[in-house]
């Protein structure tokens, strides 16, 4: 096959996959600003406190802090 063909064949493919990708990017963020939270006057909610957290050193893994 020339390599023409295969540059063109590798652009197409590209292309298709940048709209796939761009697709599936819209569609993702539909998604999650239709489950945002909105207020009455339409301006999103506040992000809710976030929970503090410490290392345990014994596991390493975090956890909730115990006066939170």
């Amino acid at each position: 096959m020339p390599p023409f063909l295969l540059a063109a064949a590798g652009v197409l493919g590209a292309a298709a996959l940048v709209k796939l990708i761009a697709r599936e990017s819209r569609r993702v963020s539909a998604q999650v600003d239709a489950h945002r939270v909105r207020t009455d006057d339409g301006k999103d909610a506040p992000e809710p406190a976030g929970v503090k957290l410490e290392r345990d050193p014994v596991t390493g893994a975090y956890r909730p802090r115990a006066d939170a």
